[in-house]
């Protein structure tokens, strides 16, 4: 772990640093490493096998050191169970949107078993915790926006309850991505009084914004703002 610690004080920057600050809207330390340097020196910790370390100690509370321990888990030798426990290990560390998202993205290996991975994660989308349910849509939005399971993730997005403000933001996310590819299904679905109406209006807000949604759709969009 000594080892870990001083890559990270080789590649902190301070002023990155109070920068990841502003954006988190955390508490947690950060030492201001920048996501590409970890990102692969979570390969070289897998590829070595150091990075069981990171795990010597579950109350070590830096930003960094978070966010490596789920960078890992994609590609470390693991059975899907060992895998599943470590997930469940992680989730709990997840105090903000990156510790949750950066990580999300890189757990492919839940494509190979996706009804497995679907029943697995249903216990995430449906906690109480703000962003164990965030971690559990933001899956369905990196991993689910399929033909195969469009409907069901979509039936998750606007049945769920928001925890807090990061899961609200997670499923007007998850319905924009998904409008890009099923646009017909989901202004559909927003013309219906299904939605809390601060994520319905982000969801609104976020498809305009987006550069992938035509003028033709954006305007469609517009109208259902008004």
């Amino acid at each position: 772990m000594n080892a870990i610690k001083l890559f990270l004080e080789g590649h902190a920057e301070p002023k990155y640093a109070a920068f990841s600050v502003s954006l988190l809207n955390d508490s947690v330390p950060v030492m201001g490493v920048r996501l590409p340097y970890l990102r692969k020196y979570a390969r070289e910790l897998v590829k070595s096998g150091r990075w069981r370390d990171l795990w010597e100690n579950e109350s070590d509370r830096i930003f960094e050191v978070i966010l490596l321990k789920g960078l890992t888990l994609a590609a470390a030798p693991l059975t899907d169970e060992e895998r599943w426990g470590y997930i469940e290990r992680y989730v709990p560390l997840i105090t903000n949107w990156a510790l949750c998202d950066s990580v999300c993205t890189s757990l492919r290996f839940v494509r190979q078993q996706p009804e497995e991975s679907w029943k697995r994660l249903q216990k995430y989308w449906s906690s109480n915790d703000e962003f164990a349910q965030r971690f559990g849509i933001v899956m369905l939005l990196d991993h689910f926006l399929t033909d195969h399971f469009k409907d069901r993730s979509l039936a998750v997005f606007t049945s769920v309850l928001p925890a807090g403000y990061y899961a609200e933001v997670a499923i007007a996310w998850a319905l924009s991505v998904a409008f890009v590819s099923f646009p017909e299904q989901v202004y559909e679905l927003l013309q219906r009084d299904s939605l809390q109406k601060g994520v319905w209006q982000m969801t609104l807000r976020k498809i305009v914004e987006s550069r992938r949604v035509s003028p033709k759709w954006k305007l469609q969009i517009r109208r259902l703002r008004r």
